[in-house]
């Protein structure tokens, strides 16, 4: 990880007061990393999965201390469960078990 500015650290130092669990997550990730420790120590320490060390670490490279923001869960790219026919067929027996349902 690249050597942070003190103003960085500052800001690392206030999140392990914060309430939200994600800036808490991603301090201690980070400072860790700043210490020299590699990802899967860092994991096992802060209880999550290594690849969630090395995509925190990443954000830092490419966004600086905004990767304390906690962005959204939303898959990027959504795809359809069912073609239009098969939706249209799903609604269909949706309907009878309707009639049917007591």
């Amino acid at each position: 990880m690249r050597p942070m500015t003190d103003a960085e650290y500052q800001l690392l130092e206030a999140g392990w007061r914060s309430s939200a669990p994600f800036i808490l997550r991603r301090c201690q990730i980070l400072r860790a990393s700043a210490r020299g420790q590699p990802a899967p120590q860092i994991a096992h320490q802060s209880g999550c999965d290594h690849q969630t060390v090395r995509n925190a670490i990443h954000h830092f490279y490419q966004r600086g201390l905004d990767c304390l923001a906690n962005g959204s869960s939303r898959p990027h790219t959504i795809h359809a469960a069912f073609t239009e026919k098969g939706a249209q067929a799903l609604k269909a027996f949706s309907d009878q078990w309707d009639m049917w349902s007591f």
